[in-house]
């Protein structure tokens, strides 16, 4: 059977307040012409982290975290890549289309829109770049949980957890993922929020470590139908959601455990819907808050003044914070 042949997309993104105007040309032109010179082979990068959190870093507020440009980030997942992988610490986003995709209307107006933020390279990827994409995606052993891409087998001694790389969003590359697998172990299982789910790795090891029901939620649509696509290869029951849980007006289930990997700003928000005297959910006995830089610990923890700290565990950088609700 013949192979699919492939474009490989670099988008180099902008400064904040850099103007985009020969990104916006280099957009329009992949839009309308496609690969543009042959590849030299697939793209790597220094380290494993195929979990998409690898574009995290400082905005300007420095109390936020968010992706270098969330936009690019988002544009890219909706065209359901082949592959994607960030470099430059997120500056540097690299992406895989089957040939001829750019001839579909809403793709070519999806790649203007990637060239706007940066400059758009594109390039005819050489056969067999697939092969040299995945062995650059490695498995993650944490504690007791495997968590692997779907073309590396399951392992008998492990509890296996497979997350489709292409279309990830946390799947055990990032030090706050690992935290929050790491810590979730040490915790009595019961009924489980996943907050921030993205990939769905979190729910997945929570299935495996016997939580149950497990809820995943969202605010992103592309993450939770990747997560629903995970879940299904996985052979797990896990209920994925659409929604913001820092917003009050938005339901939130009650849960034993919730695990909030997302970032200081969302976390203040969330506290205030487990503060005392607020309406809506029973606090949960256990939350595990993850996606924190060391230095922003204490405004976290004197955010949830119902709750105790149990443990933390950081890398010198990215922090998790395990809270118990006091008696």
């Amino acid at each position: 059977m013949k192979r699919a042949r492939y474009t490989r997309y670099t988008v180099r993104l902008a400064k904040a307040g850099a103007a985009t105007s020969s990104g916006a040309a280099a957009g329009a032109d992949a839009a309308s012409s496609g690969a543009a010179s042959a590849a030299s082979g697939a793209a790597s990068t220094p380290d494993d982290d195929w979990s998409g959190s690898a574009a995290y870093a400082r905005a300007f507020d420095p109390e936020a975290l968010d992706y270098v440009d969330s936009r690019a980030v988002d544009e890219v997942l909706a065209l359901q890549p082949a592959g994607w992988q960030e470099e430059d610490g997120g500056r540097t986003l690299v992406f895989w289309l089957e040939d001829g995709a750019e001839a579909d209307d809403d793709v070519a107006a999806a790649l203007r829109r990637i060239g706007a933020l940066g400059r758009l390279e594109v390039a005819a990827e050489q056969p067999g770049w697939e092969d040299a994409w995945r062995r650059f995606h490695k498995p993650h052993v944490i504690g007791r949980l495997y968590v692997r891409p779907p073309w590396y087998p399951a392992r008998d001694d492990l509890l296996d957890i497979a997350v489709e790389a292409g279309l990830a969003f946390g799947t055990g590359g990032h030090a706050s993922t690992r935290q929050c697998l790491e810590l979730i172990q040490t915790v009595t299982p019961g009924s489980l929020l996943d907050l921030g789910s993205g990939s769905g790795v979190v729910s997945f090891a929570a299935l495996r470590l016997g939580f149950a029901p497990v809820t995943g939620i969202d605010i992103d649509p592309v993450a939770v139908r990747a997560a629903a696509g995970n879940a299904a290869m996985n052979g797990l029951d896990v209920t994925f959601l659409v929604g913001d849980a820092t917003d009050p007006a938005y339901p939130l289930p009650g849960a034993d455990v919730a695990v909030a990997n997302i970032a200081l700003r969302p976390i203040l928000r969330l506290a205030e819907r487990w503060r005392p005297g607020a309406a809506g959910a029973t606090p949960p006995a256990e939350v595990l808050l993850s996606g924190l830089l060391v230095e922003q610990a204490e405004e976290a923890l004197a955010a949830y003044p119902l709750f105790s700290e149990v443990a933390r565990v950081d890398d010198g950088t990215w922090l998790t914070l395990q809270l118990s609700r006091r008696t």
